[in-house]
């Protein structure tokens, strides 16, 4: 069967594709649009999926959206605010109740609902548009679209599954337990109750954008050293008790929080968020474990695109496995859509695990030599481009790839990536200059699963590491080696290469450690600073260009930025 799935609308909306049980074609709208995080209607990502499989949006035999209709959304918002007993509650002052109380009801509240209107009018445009009656669009809850696509995608065939966000149709999070084909939830968490909104104040208080800037964050706090005293200010804010995390009143508490970020400084700052939301959240999922027995976990939400999180997961006791979904945020609902009509509607044909995600789309070898033909560089279509690619690494050049499909999900992987050796400490300021980036953010390696256990202590999640989904301690020829890619807390985010999953960048590390005897690379995402991953070759053409880069891969050809033809 061939069903259409669409992801939450306000953030980084998207669309996949499942045919006969299997992903076909997924992608995000910034990636058309080149506005990072695009909320609205997925136009584009849908058009692009359609022309993919010579099907009109009709044609598909189910369409399925991670989304309440509008006015459902708005009750499903509210009503648990509502209901909350705030005098129960004695963590937070009285004066932080009140102006948590107000902001949802004078801001949040309001702002929700002129969005989901907006929204909902966005996709019925796009109904009448494609010729489809509202009647054929099936909707799946927000947090069952999110476990659905972390428990499939596991591969595993019993685990705990945990969803936790921000918030998606009033529920934060989310406990199930999956076995066999089947998923049983276990527990719901309502607002006010939130982690994602609780470290979105520290990225607010910090400077940075919420909902986008988390991760700055999380490479920030590795810089600070709070004390026992730092951290008790901060668990007044988010504790877990009985068998639930509790975050109520972040909202009245941030004026408070302004003052504590001026008194400790921002590592300490952002280093209490981190700990706090480690503590909590391990309590949380350990809990769950305790409560099914379960050594195997499948996790998907925004607030798991923490890796240091995901890393602490890992370490609980008796864990075997931590898999996280690798569009595990908003932007891959539109996965677990289609899953949900799947599995109520369909055959129930599925099938569990990922070999990959390159799911998007594919610069084409016309295209490619029409744009390197009208530039300046010099260019060539190598018998053996990984040779020639691991070649200008060893001599230490910047290398950017535009080549393969398009990745699904947060993370570049090889196909829209920078790479460039791992020797170099102070590449982190360099580089991150030539991209706009911010300085502190640590780069990522990425390693040959043979090279596993030489590079890096106690990996268990070997399913997450292949999507740069995890932290893991380095062990100390990683460190003595590759010091561009551990950072200051003796870990890196790997992403692990199986000759089958990836054959391409496999190829690429074996003949750069043939050349140099070094068992990894930088692999960073190829794009500016606040734009996104570059999707087509002009964009790739663009990036490489402003960025000042060595050289950049398109599609089958290898230009040299820095020689002229």
């Amino acid at each position: 069967m061939r069903i259409l799935g669409i992801s939450e609308l306000d953030n980084d909306a998207g669309a996949c594709a499942l045919v006969d049980g299997r992903i076909v074609a997924a992608a995000n709208e910034e990636r058309f649009s080149r506005i990072k995080q695009h909320a609205g209607f997925p136009t584009r990502a849908v058009e692009w999926i359609c022309s993919e499989l010579g099907l009109k949006p009709r044609e598909f035999d189910g369409v399925a959206i991670a989304k309440p209709p509008a006015e459902e959304e708005i009750r499903l918002v509210r009503a648990p605010l509502a209901k909350y007993s705030w005098n129960s509650e004695n963590h937070s002052t009285a004066l932080e109740k009140w102006l948590t109380r107000a902001a949802f009801r004078f801001h949040r509240f309001p702002k929700h609902a002129r969005s989901a209107r907006a929204l909902n009018r966005e996709l019925e445009d796009w109904l009448r548009r494609s010729g489809m009656e509202a009647s054929r669009l099936y909707r799946v809850d927000h947090h069952r679209a999110h476990a659905l696509s972390a428990y499939h995608a596991s591969g595993l065939d019993s685990a705990l599954v945990a969803t936790c966000d921000g918030q998606g149709a009033g529920v934060t999070g989310t406990l199930w337990v999956g076995e066999g084909n089947e998923l049983r939830k276990l527990q719901t968490v309502f607002l006010p109750h939130s982690m994602g909104n609780f470290y979105a104040a520290a990225t607010r208080a910090l400077g940075f954008l919420p909902n986008r800037h988390e991760g700055k964050v999380t490479g920030l706090a590795a810089f600070g050293h709070p004390s026992e005293e730092d951290l008790n200010v901060i668990r007044r804010l988010a504790w877990f008790e009985g068998d639930s995390y509790h975050s109520p009143c972040v909202h009245g508490a941030y004026p408070g929080l302004l003052r504590f970020r001026d008194q400790v400084g921002k590592e300490r700052f952002a280093a209490c968020f981190q700990q706090i939301l480690e503590e909590v959240v391990t309590g949380w999922v350990r809990s769950g474990l305790r409560l099914t027995g379960k050594v195997r976990v499948a996790l998907a939400g925004g607030v798991f695109a923490n890796v240091k999180l995901n890393q602490r997961i890992a370490e609980i006791g008796g864990v075997e496995e931590v898999f996280v979904f690798p569009g595990m945020a908003d932007g891959g609902l539109g996965h677990g859509a289609a899953l949900g009509w799947d599995q109520d509607l369909g055959a129930r044909e599925a099938v569990h695990g990922l070999e990959h995600v390159f799911w998007g789309p594919e610069p084409r070898e016309a295209e490619c030599e029409a744009a390197l033909a009208s530039s300046a560089w010099e260019w060539s279509r190598p018998n053996n481009l990984e040779v020639e690619i691991a070649r200008l690494l060893a001599q230490g050049k910047t290398v950017a790839v535009c080549r393969g499909r398009l990745e699904f999900g947060p993370r570049a992987l090889g196909h829209r990536s920078i790479l460039y050796q791992a020797t170099d400490p102070t590449v982190n300021d360099w580089l991150n200059r030539k991209l706009r980036r911010t300085e502190f953010m640590p780069f990522a390696p990425m390693t040959r699963s043979e090279d596993l256990e030489t590079c890096y202590q106690g990996f268990t999640s070997k399913s997450s590491a292949r999507f740069m989904t995890i932290t893991t301690e380095c062990s100390r020829e990683m460190i003595e080696k590759c010091p561009a890619v551990v950072h200051v807390d003796g870990t890196a985010r790997p992403q692990i290469v199986t000759p089958e999953g990836e054959p391409f960048a496999h190829r690429v590390l074996t003949e750069y450690q043939r050349l140099a005897g070094l068992p990894a690379l930088i692999n960073t995402s190829f794009n500016l600073h606040e734009e996104p991953i570059v999707c087509s070759v002009s964009d790739a053409v663009r990036a490489a260009g402003e960025a000042s880069l060595d050289a950049l891969v398109l599609g089958p050809y290898l230009a040299l930025l820095s020689q002229r033809g």
